[in-house]
């Protein structure tokens, strides 16, 4: 039977910098052999961001599980707490601060996977 379930807790993370935060890869086809969808967490340090960048060929949905924080998409900010859900459609310019004093941590999920998600073709 193909692996169905992944525990966080066993997933080791990406510290990603210069902007100090850590990137965990929970659903994938390195975990459970997707191929379709991608799904991991992200944890941002106080005064740290989430780069602005865009996504050429994957939609992002995101989730906010924990802290505070400002999604900067276009010329629009938003503010983000738990319970916010976030779309980020194809070649958008999207921007995300940690404006609070805790780790701001969501959720992530991509469609069609980014091509870090997905095994080299042989």
């Amino acid at each position: 039977m193909t692996k169905v379930i992944v525990r966080e807790s066993e997933i080791e993370g990406a510290l990603k910098t210069p902007h100090p935060r850590v990137s965990k890869v929970l659903i994938s086809e390195f975990t459970v052999g997707a191929t379709k969808i991608a799904m991991g967490t992200n944890v941002t340090e106080p005064g740290s961001r989430i780069p602005l960048h865009r996504h050429e060929g994957s939609e992002e949905a995101m989730f906010v599980i924990e802290g505070t924080g400002k999604l900067i998409c276009g010329d629009e900010e938003y503010d983000l707490y738990p319970g916010t859900a976030i779309y980020s459609p194809l070649g958008v310019d999207h921007e995300i601060v940690n404006t609070g004093d805790t780790q701001f941590k969501i959720v992530w999920a991509y469609g069609p996977p980014l091509e870090s998600h997905l095994k080299p073709k042989e």
